[in-house]
């Protein structure tokens, strides 16, 4: 099987179009559809369905991009192991991260990484917990730095580093400015959903630390009264800046605006919400030479 023709049906699999999949691989479209219909021909079936502009894999175009995967993923292997040989650590490494460490702890240890070995090119998706573990779990990332843990025998997780959660808010929070007027230092947990809230999705490891919490003290989110919700740390911390609410959101992520008083947290009785980042990959995935020796990075730079 040409090598170029799988290329050209993992692209337009992954990117759902012909001609997106010829961008990317610098070809034209007319190029990446013959690839595509040779490899039907070759394997005698249909590898996707043509829906007018939508593109979608075929059952047999499903099994093909899995296999495909662990082709790649074995060149990839070979080309790194040789690479050993020369004493040239080299290849390409798929990392994910969640909201929290792909912006604030990967991109300083990718740097530093980089200075080591510059010949290992890096791609990072950025998602929260659940997206990046299900990439993981299907085979489309080797390797994850997450907020969240899911019970799975086929993944392996270590601890990267521990992160306070807080409670923040804006100085112009109406509710803000009333409790500052009431004296309080401290306010009640049973008061917290009379709040609004701007909050995180499900699948967000923020989110899933702030709902354990509450349990413990008795409490559930979905009583309170979240004014917004949004996918990504930035967008909840510009909207409680905008004074849209109370925020949870990570002390490492948030110093600079601690720091500078736009933020302000709110202690809360009891309430204490801790989390760690996880390294999380796949026990049954083969580890090429790049992909180990960052592992090896990141266990050695521990917070």
């Amino acid at each position: 099987m040409d090598i170029r023709r799988l290329e050209a049906f993992r692209k337009v699999y992954e990117l759902g179009s012909f001609s997106k999949a010829g961008q990317d691989l610098f070809l034209s479209q007319p190029t990446i559809s013959a690839h595509v219909l040779s490899l039907e021909q070759e394997l005698g079936t249909q590898l996707f369905d043509r829906l007018g502009r939508t593109i979608l894999p075929t059952q047999a175009g499903d099994i093909l991009y899995k296999h495909a995967l662990q082709a790649f993923a074995a060149l990839e292997s070979a080309t790194a192991e040789i690479g050993l040989l020369q004493q040239r650590v080299a290849g390409e490494i798929l990392i994910g991260g969640s909201t929290i460490p792909a912006t604030y702890l990967l991109p300083q240890r990718l740097a530093e990484f980089r200075k080591l070995y510059p010949d290992v090119r890096v791609r990072l998706t950025v998602g929260d917990s659940q997206d990046i573990i299900t990439a993981i779990q299907n085979g489309a990332l080797a390797l994850g730095v997450v907020g969240a843990m899911l019970p799975d025998p086929d993944l392996v997780f270590t601890h990267l580093q521990d992160d306070d959660l807080i409670i923040a808010c804006s100085r112009s929070l109406p509710e803000y400015q009333a409790f500052v007027k009431s004296g309080a230092e401290q306010l009640p947990a049973d008061l917290l959903h009379k709040w609004p809230w701007v909050l995180r999705e499900q699948g967000s490891g923020t989110r899933r630390a702030l709902e354990l919490a509450l349990s413990s003290l008795g409490l559930d989110l979905r009583t309170f009264s979240p004014a917004i919700e949004a996918r990504s740390h930035e967008a909840v911390v510009q909207c409680a800046l905008h004074g849209l609410g109370l925020c949870v959101t990570s002390r490492i992520a948030a110093a600079p605006c601690l720091a500078k008083g736009d933020l302000i947290p709110i202690e809360i009785p009891g309430l204490q919400m801790q989390r760690s980042f996880q390294i999380v990959r796949h026990a049954k995935r083969h580890l090429f030479p790049a992909m180990r020796y960052f592992i090896d990075f990141l266990n050695s730079s521990k917070g």
